[in-house]
């Protein structure tokens, strides 16, 4: 039951993070049309990439572990 928690928690960390990593390039797609500029990510969408990329190290592994306490 851990193995199919953790494998749930991996689907939903990559959806997360392309979802979120195509919000920040829809966002600086849009700000550098409007300012008629090369698009660029800026510092405070790269920290909150990292910030997100960081929850999905874990998630995977905090899946497996609720699945494995709650269906033992």
């Amino acid at each position: 039951m851990a193995i199919q928690g953790g494998l749930v928690g991996l689907g939903i960390a990559v959806f997360l993070y392309a979802f979120e990593y195509l919000a920040v390039k829809r966002a600086a797609a849009e700000r550098s049309k409007k300012m008629a500029k090369k698009m660029e990510i800026n510092q405070e969408e790269i920290s909150r990439l990292r910030a997100v990329r960081g929850l999905c190290y874990f998630l995977p592994i905090g899946c497996a572990i609720g699945a494995w306490l709650v269906w033992g």
